[in-house]
């Protein structure tokens, strides 16, 4: 297993040099990765503080920093210490400035502005949180997306991230034997997804639930016996394809994935 400092800092929140971390680390296997994460980075003090700890610690720099003289600094204590450095968007930007015909705006946290888009996503996260697990279906009309499925199958993540991307996302559970509420058959404008998952993963994952809430498992447990998850998948299949619903399997997906083919769903239809 090799280990690797990586110090990712950023002159504004540090969101993008996160996800650029994160998927660029998904591509090596047997990399243990100590992440420094140093944001707002925009005083030479402040700079100069970070540069001590990683000539200490050592590893690689991914860095995200528009003001000159701080980059200067930056690139030239790394080059000093024999420390990699890299550009997190450089090359990107200086692609898309050239295609476009137009500089670059040299403003820290520029993706940030509290513009349209920002409330829209925000007003998005409330509706979601105020949606979740079947609450306030009286206005469900007024979702983008709306996810159905049984217990634990990753309805509620699934579209915390969908809000953060902007969609007004809710969630109905699905009991078997329990009607679904009769508003999820009438709504026009939300587009509803059903979930669906390998019985013997979900079985897993509830499992694994019950034990981190400290409860008891019960050998007669209608919740975990295999029978009836079959039975339960099978009757929220029956009602998706009666409903005409798309249905995604999120068994071996990420919540990001799920996500993603879901939006790629909403946009195509």
């Amino acid at each position: 297993m090799k280990k690797l400092n990586l110090h990712l800092i950023s002159d504004s929140t540090g969101e993008t040099l996160g996800a650029i971390s994160r998927a660029v680390m998904s591509q090596f296997n047997n990399v243990e990765t100590s992440e420094y994460m140093w944001s707002l980075v925009r005083t030479e003090a402040r700079l100069r503080q970070i540069l001590e700890n990683v000539k200490e610690n050592g590893g690689i720099v991914l860095y995200t920093i528009l003001n000159e003289k701080l980059l200067n600094i930056l690139l030239s204590e790394c080059r000093k210490n024999r420390i990699t450095a890299i550009a997190a968007l450089d090359d990107v930007i200086n692609k898309f400035s050239n295609h476009i015909g137009q500089k670059i705006v040299q403003k820290s946290g520029r993706q940030h502005v509290l513009d349209e888009d920002y409330f829209d996503r925000v007003e998005a996260i409330n509706f979601t949180i105020n949606h979740d697990d079947g609450q306030k279906n009286e206005d469900l009309d007024e979702a983008d997306i709306i996810l159905v499925g049984p217990s634990r199958t990753s309805k509620s993540p699934t579209c915390a991230y969908l809000s953060h991307r902007g969609f007004k996302a809710a969630n109905v559970p699905f009991i078997h034997g329990v009607e679904l509420p009769e508003i999820l058959f009438e709504v026009k404008k939300p587009y509803i997804v059903g979930l669906t998952i390998n019985p013997d993963i979900l079985i897993q994952i509830r499992t694994n639930r019950i034990k981190f809430l400290n409860q008891e498992i019960k050998s007669d447990n209608s919740y975990l016996a295999l029978d009836n998850v079959r039975e339960e998948i099978i009757a929220a299949k029956k009602i998706y394809l009666q409903q005409k619903w798309p249905i995604v399997d999120v068994s071996r997906k990420s919540i990001e994935e799920t996500a993603a083919l879901i939006i790629q769903k909403y946009y195509e239809r």
